[in-house]
């Protein structure tokens, strides 16, 4: 294995890991992997037609990544929607017992 197919297999490994781990919603060691394989993107030689494939692999994993912090971003927001709202009918009931 040449430096490049070992460049490749690690940005490839990285990619992997950091899709599993949004799956798994670990958000810190999605950006930490993130990190770490755009490190190796980096060093790939786009020049090279082997290179293509494990791109295009890349991509897809980046997409659905992407898709599933924007699914969690959703829930969040649901999630906080919901706080206030408890939280101004619990003003509001406070307020009303002070009264």
């Amino acid at each position: 294995m040449n430096m490049d197919d070992a460049t490749r297999a690690v940005a490839l490994e990285l990619s992997e890991r950091m899709l599993a781990a949004a799956r798994e919603g670990d958000w810190n060691a999605v950006a930490t992997l993130e990190t770490e394989r755009s490190e190796q993107i980096a060093r790939l030689p786009m020049t090279e037609a082997q290179s293509l494939p494990v791109l295009k692999t890349l991509l897809a994993h980046t997409e659905e990544v992407r898709e599933l912090a924007r699914q969690q971003r959703d829930r969040l927001g649901e999630d906080l929607g919901q706080h206030q709202h408890r939280h101004r009918a619990l003003s509001a009931y406070l307020r009303a017992g002070v009264e």
